[in-house]
């Protein structure tokens, strides 16, 4: 498998390599310089052009455009803006890492006249890889796009957050880097995104989306980790804090919903081990368990399973209890110890 990798990526390596190699070169003020990216203008003409360009929709000459200004006339505010044609045209033409390098130089300037623009295409750069665009091979431009950028997407998501923290791009960008969290398994980190969109923006319809999201988090680790109860107590104080800003919206019966899913699944654990008591003889024990389930999660399907095999148990115990009391009269009676202690360990 690593040899076909190798081979893989030599190839894709030798076929860029080839590519370029095309590209005509000479030299310039000491420097090798692609013969198209030679300035054959005014600096104002190209930035005319680049403008034609960017008006036509015509990316690739919007590139070279800008290329041409930016290493000709560095320093100038027409090259500050062509880090913005740059970023603009390889956005369209779906190179992501270029579009979000050039945008990041674009911004290093005093006063960048398209920065909201700017941030609005980084973060619909991060939605992008969050989605699944890839990130080339070796991260050079040309190679096979294999590699998941879902670490990235939740940098440009901080970034947006950070650039503009009362727009409506920072609550979607929140939404984004919580949702990506929980896909990453960092559960505890993609709560506190949600926790910190619904402090920051309480009654916005993503706030909402947030609670739901929270609630699935809490029912996959159930699911996933260790039954601790814990995870159901905070779900019940999220779902009542919905409740309580978000009065008889729909999505209330999608969360309740969850609950009951959360409810059954730690019911059931309880089962399991009423049950193993039950095989092992030790009806006492079981019983317990059984009403347990009953008084901790009632209405689920698992308590009314629950209720039948104390039914059945309930006669036989109380038969049981009789014959022991007269075994205790009678001086013959052998202690269990061993469910005394799983009774002990369960009060």
């Amino acid at each position: 498998m690593k040899r076909f990798v190798f081979c893989v990526a030599f190839g894709s390596l030798a076929f860029f390599s080839a590519n370029s190699l095309e590209a005509a070169y000479t030299i310039k003020d000491g420097k090798l310089i692609n013969m198209h990216e030679i300035a054959t203008l005014s600096v104002q003409e190209h930035y005319s052009l680049a403008k034609q360009a960017l008006e036509q929709g015509n990316w690739r000459e919007l590139v070279r455009q800008a290329h041409v200004i930016v290493k000709n006339f560095p320093g100038t505010d027409f090259a500050w803006d062509s880090y913005f044609f740059l970023g603009k045209g390889y956005f369209h033409l779906r190179e992501m890492d270029l579009a979000n390098a050039n945008f990041s130089i674009y911004l290093k300037q005093p006063a960048p006249k398209f920065f909201e623009q700017t941030i609005e295409y980084k973060f619909q750069i991060a939605q992008g890889f969050e989605k699944g665009d890839k990130k080339p091979l070796l991260g050079l431009s040309g190679m096979p796009k294999w590699i998941t950028a879902h670490q990235e997407a939740i940098e440009l998501y901080d970034e947006v957050i950070m650039a503009l923290p009362q727009h409506d791009l920072a609550v979607q960008a929140m939404l984004g880097k919580g949702t990506l969290l929980f896909k990453e398994g960092e559960y505890k980190e993609s709560v506190e995104t949600f926790q910190t969109l619904i402090r920051r923006f309480p009654k916005h319809p993503l706030a909402c989306e947030s609670y739901l999201a929270i609630t699935n988090v809490y029912l996959t680790q159930s699911k996933e980790e260790y039954r601790d109860p814990d995870y159901l107590d905070l779900a019940e104080i999220n779902a009542k804090k919905f409740k309580m800003d978000f009065q008889g919206h729909p999505k209330i019966a999608e969360i309740e919903g969850m609950l009951v899913e959360m409810r059954e699944l730690f019911a059931g654990e309880l089962y399991k081990t009423a049950q193993f008591y039950e095989r092992t003889k030790k009806p006492k024990a079981a019983m317990i368990y059984y009403t347990k389930i009953l008084s901790k999660y009632p209405g689920t399907e698992v308590s009314l399973q629950s209720q039948k095999r104390l039914d059945v148990l309930t006669p036989k115990e109380t038969s049981k209890t009789k014959e022991i009391e007269v075994r205790k009269k009678e001086g013959d009676l052998v202690v269990d110890a061993s469910e005394d202690k799983a009774l002990e360990a369960v009060q």
